[in-house]
């Protein structure tokens, strides 16, 4: 029987002509990691350029980045990258990607600061970084680009115009209309009705909360809300949030001013973008507000606001160490507040749950979203804001983007409601490229894709983690940690055992693993009882052991750490 693969064509009407190629080479039914290159000829442009975080599966990796490998041979046609927008998952795999296509970056003010900030980092070129206007043009082989304002948890989001031989097209990136926006920056939706009365082929348009009814809340309610928690603190105010959150990180300036507290900035990652935005005139900071991590013991605790990295939980961050009593400056006590003010990603909520749970062991308050909805409000558009992009920009197709596929489901639910037809929407299911003339698209087969790990300085270079690993334990040898504890207690319910494979022998082993075998254990000595949060045990035992590993044996085994509850 002769074997066919389907394809996917839609017409709405009988002409033809060239096409424009559009590429998702990140993104696809996930809210991270994008990346979209659109094809035209000799002539791509490539809209941001994002990692994804690992999930708990993902054992030694710390980002995951988009997978190129359809441009390796098309480089000489990449005429420059554009940047929506300042958040990790839109500009983050830069540092990795760049370095092989080393093409111009465009984007506004602060996303240019914080780009180049993450080049210092990776000793990269900060020439290649081009600062835009809002009002600025393009000219990039046969694609004008124009951009317009938006509202989003960063400043100076936006959305990306490309006029195109096939038609214009809106790049529309996470957005949400904020007609109170605390940095005065509005969505420009004259100027999307501009466009959509000359005429726009298609809108491929941010669908991340096109399943929550109604509209998403201004940003401008957070600021009321941590003034009222901070009222009624009587210690220190630990508040977390997402680090690139510029105008929530504002608003919480503006509560500790009137409350005359002083405030730290903990984590790396906070600090970091913390500076940028000031250096760049993003943040009203006033002289003597900050000081630095070493000072906070000399202030009384009911002086203090510590704005902290870590509102997901993740393992080895500023929070989870405070959370686990191992934060060299940030002790908890009973009479302190932590005020979680972020919604955890999809993979992260078992972490950040975990991580509130130890946080509310030391008898303070814990406020988070989750049972406060005032204290986070989301940076992306409900579903009449997203009605209200589309009536106004008026496209012959829709692409929904940047959500997972129940977004994406929901997203064609809600357009078919306002008048579109299927063959009209847009919706991938797999990384498979789109041909759009000036009416139609077709849907090509998928292209090869993997999700590429990037493990310390190592950039996809073992395949897989199995790869790695097994490169590791063949180099090295491997270590098995075998942890039995009590769950409802947190503590030894007997020995742990460490088993070498393909390491140290004899009586050498012996004494090496007896050795480690009391760093585990003393690793528990000041656990206080209940619930482990278990990602940062084996962190933490992974960590120590491969220090006291290499001291006495100028070695890395992979270690592998099982916890086993009873």
């Amino acid at each position: 029987m002769k074997s066919y693969k389907p394809k996917f064509e839609f017409n709405t009407s009988p002409k033809g002509g060239k096409s424009l190629r559009i590429i998702p080479l990140g993104g696809v039914g996930d809210v991270t990691k994008n990346m979209f290159a659109y094809e035209y000829g000799d002539d791509i442009v490539i809209i941001d350029c994002g990692v994804s975080f690992p999930d708990s599966e993902m054992r030694g990796v710390d980002l995951v980045i988009p997978d190129i490998n359809y441009l390796r041979d098309k480089k000489q046609k990449v005429k420059a990258i554009l940047i929506t927008h300042g958040h990790d998952d839109h500009y983050g795999a830069l540092p990795y990607i760049w370095p092989e296509l080393n093409v111009p970056i465009y984007s506004q003010r602060l996303t240019c600061g914080l780009i180049a900030h993450k080049f210092e980092e990776h000793q990269l070129d900060k020439r290649a970084i081009k600062e835009l206007k809002i009002t600025d043009t393009l000219t990039l082989g046969v694609f004008k680009v124009s951009f317009y304002q938006v509202s989003h948890s960063v400043p100076d989001s936006t959305g990306i115009v490309l006029e195109t031989p096939v038609g214009t097209i809106i790049h529309q990136s996470d957005f949400k209309v904020d007609w109170t926006p605390v940095n005065g920056q509005k969505t420009d939706v004259g100027r999307v009705a501009e466009l959509g009365s000359k005429g726009v082929l298609l809108l491929a348009i941010d669908c991340l909360r096109s399943d929550r009814p109604g509209y998403t809340l201004s940003e401008k309610q957070i600021e009321p809300n941590f003034a009222k928690i901070e009222e009624q603190t009587k210690g220190k105010l630990l508040l977390t949030l997402i680090t690139s959150n510029i105008t929530r990180i504002q608003q919480a300036l503006n509560v500790a001013i009137k409350a005359g507290r002083k405030v730290s900035l903990v984590g790396r990652s906070m600090e970091n973008n913390f500076q940028v935005a000031r250096e760049l005139g993003y943040l009203h900071v006033p002289p003597g507000l900050i000081i630095a991590q070493e000072e906070i013991k000399r202030f009384a605790p009911e002086k203090l606001m510590i704005i902290i990295s870590g509102a997901f939980g993740q393992p080895g961050s500023a929070l989870s160490r405070v959370a686990n009593g191992e934060h060299k400056f940030v002790q908890l006590s009973k009479n302190d507040t932590v005020l979680v003010s972020a919604d955890p990603m999809p993979s992260t909520e078992e972490a950040q749950g975990i991580l509130i749970d130890n946080l509310s062991r030391f008898g303070c308050e814990v406020y988070y979203s989750a049972s406060d909805a005032s204290l986070h409000v989301s940076g992306h558009a409900s579903a009449e804001e997203l009605k209200l992009m589309i009536n106004l920009a008026r496209p012959k197709f829709l692409m929904p983007i940047g959500g997972g596929f129940k977004h994406i489901r929901a997203f064609s639910r809600m357009c078919k409601d306002l008048g579109y037809k299927e063959n009209e929407m847009i919706t991938l299911t797999e990384v498979s490229p789109i041909e759009l003339s000036v009416d139609r698209y077709k849907i090509l087969p998928p292209i090869p894709s993997q999700n590429i790990y990037v493990d310390g300085l190592g950039v996809g270079d073992v395949g897989s983690i199995v790869l790695r690993d097994r490169e590791h334990m063949s180099e090295e040898g491997i270590v098995v940690v075998v942890v039995p504890i009590d769950g409802s207690t947190g503590k030894f319910s007997g020995e742990p055992d460490l088993i070498s494979r393909g390491f140290v022998f004899g009586d050498e082993a012996n004494d090496l693993l007896d050795g480690a075998k009391e760093i585990v254990k003393s690793l528990f000595l000041d656990h206080r009882g209940g619930r482990l949060d278990i990602r940062y045990v084996r962190n933490e035992i992974e960590n120590h052991l491969q220090r006291f590993f290499y001291e006495e044996t100028k070695r890395r085994p992979l270690i592998l750490t099982v916890i086993m509850e009873d």
